[in-house]
């Protein structure tokens, strides 16, 4: 039921078993156990809310579980509510919680409401140290974990969190789910020295086999968990529910590399687009930390010198003035060089014009995305105001979805056309060549509701998957999990054909993929939506087990 929305502010505990709100028309109560997710064994002292399952929600009551991990809520009113639990070592959750879908607890004549078990899942922590080649600590090194992540429908590998390493070369990372993580450390010796860019006298860089060298111009490689030189050779670490998992490091310096990178003269009116150095991580990028200086050029251009590298793959990017990415070059670091950015830059543009497919003018501050498919890393534009025109610059190769968003978030690619690159649904596929993109658009404002039956009876926790005729427009696809009564509710859905269809257990799916869901569809219930405000399902539909 809609998505789960984190437990606000401390609670008020007024007794071991919960209080409610004094309406004397009430006679509903909703009751159960707060337990662990990993052994089931009943939690005291665990905060719980009731709230009112709609967005934005107001709290119905809230309190404290008693010795015996016990709830209860008295004189309740009819309604579907928004149930939520707490505790100090255990991971906030709602009532059957998966994916930020939780299971609504309705109330009402003939349904049963009690005996409910509202697992919360034991904190698991990641953490260690990082050391030198000599055994001592590294402090204020930059630990970065990352998740293996499919809520998209499609697994991919995206950053988590950030943590620096106290003087003791020690790291944490705290409340983590049970999961499959990755773990980098990037940091600089502490007794590096990158001596200074030297200019002659008229202020222009030396050439950089003429600048100076130092034996302490050393550098940390980037490294991943374990041992591995990049992601692609990153170890994965499996975390169990309340695990701890030490991972620790040990980083060896080498000869730093140092680079000059030619740039263009600016545009007038524009200024000078600056130049970032990046490895990626997983399909992201992750900008360096090395020394950058700036300096002019007798032609007018300029010169941008890095100092500090470690060896190893990087992308230089190029941003404008406003953000934009300008140009791209991919350059493999083994010894000092120089760079003409114009020369080497890598990617293609893409521009293209959005258009309503209604004929209505676009919303005001829309704009088009282009997310990657391997590490969801997005790009924006803003779209042209009247036009719908809409620029990207020095695109790397790879596959990206094409998402619009507008203010009022109801706004989906329907159909798209590309000259330049294989088009399937939203999704473009980049190779060599510019690419020109033209989309259609439509808006949601269809609600679907209906209910989940499992032999013969209403299910709840069920996850409800709307899948529209063709599979490829990831925008058109809507999630729900069912209710305690099996109901569901689907919004903002744009009219066309689609296939229902309810999965018992689904949540680990690849759903977005149509090879995966091909067996599923198969028995699936067909839903036409024509722009009708709400459409009720007559009939319940059917479970499927995984």
């Amino acid at each position: 039921m809609m998505r789960a929305l984190a437990v606000a502010s401390l609670l008020l505990a007024f007794s071991p078993v919960l209080g409610a709100q004094n309406t004397s028309s009430a006679s509903f109560s909703i009751s159960g156990t707060v337990v662990s997710a990993s052994t089931g064994s009943p939690l005291d002292r665990a905060e719980v809310t009731l709230s009112t399952a709609v967005p934005n929600g107001s709290q119905v009551a809230e309190g404290i579980t008693g010795e015996n991990g016990s709830f209860r809520f008295d004189h309740l009113e009819a309604g579907n509510y928004r149930l939520e639990g707490s505790r100090r070592g255990y991971i906030a959750a709602g009532y059957q919680e998966h994916d930020g879908f939780y299971t609504g607890v309705v109330a009402g004549p003939g349904l049963n409401t009690s005996s409910l078990r509202l697992a919360l899942e034991p904190t698991g922590v990641i953490g260690g140290t990082v050391a030198d080649e000599s055994g001592e600590p590294v402090a204020g090194a930059q630990v970065r974990l990352f998740l293996q992540d499919q809520r998209n429908g499609e697994e991919r590998t995206v950053g988590t969190q950030t943590e620096m390493t106290d003087d003791s070369g020690a790291y944490e990372f705290l409340r983590v789910r049970a999961g499959t993580f990755y773990v980098s450390v990037s940091a600089t010796p502490w007794f590096a020295f990158h001596p200074g860019p030297k200019t002659d006298p008229s202020g222009n860089l030396l050439p950089v086999d003429q600048q100076p060298r130092s034996p302490l111009d050393v550098a940390y490689p980037t490294t991943f968990y374990e041992n591995g030189a990049d992601s692609d050779s990153a170890t994965p670490i499996t975390v169990k529910a309340g695990d701890r998992v030490e991972v620790d490091f040990s980083l060896h310096a080498v000869p730093a590399i140092h680079i000059q990178v030619h740039l263009p003269p600016p545009v007038e009116g524009r200024g000078m687009p600056m130049p970032q150095l990046a490895q990626q991580a997983f399909g992201a990028d992750e900008y360096s930390n090395a020394t950058q200086f700036t300096a002019g050029t007798p032609s007018g251009g300029m010169v941008a010198d890095f100092s500090g590298i470690a060896p190893g793959h990087y992308v230089l990017r190029q941003f404008g003035v406003q953000g934009e990415s300008t140009g791209t070059a991919t350059v493999d670091l083994t010894a000092n060089q120089t760079v003409d950015l114009a020369s080497t830059a890598s990617g293609v543009d893409i521009s293209g014009k959005i258009a309503e497919a209604s004929g209505n003018v676009l919303a005001p501050q829309t704009r088009v995305s282009l997310e990657s498919v391997e590490s969801s890393e997005a790009r924006y534009s803003v779209v042209a105001a009247g036009d719908g025109i809409f620029h990207f610059h020095s695109v790397a190769a790879g596959s990206y979805d094409v998402h619009v968003s507008s203010l009022d978030g109801a706004t989906v690619v329907l159909q798209m056309l590309a000259s330049g690159a294989e088009a399937q649904g939203n999704r473009i596929t980049v190779a060599g060549q510019p690419v020109l993109l033209a989309a259609t658009l439509a808006r949601g404002a269809t609600t679907v509701t209906g209910y989940a039956r499992q032999n013969n009876k209403r299910t709840g926790g069920v996850m409800i998957l709307l899948v529209p005729r063709n599979p490829a427009l990831h925008d058109l696809y809507r999630r729900d999990q069912t209710n305690t009564d099996g109901s569901f509710r689907l919004d903002r859905v744009v009219p066309g054909d689609y296939t229902l269809v309810a999965i018992d257990n689904g949540w680990t799916l690849e759903w977005a993929r149509p090879e995966v869901m091909a067996p599923y569809l198969a028995r699936g219930v067909s839903v036409r939506v024509a722009g009708q405000r709400t459409l009720e399902l007559p009939a319940p539909v059917e479970v499927h087990p995984r």
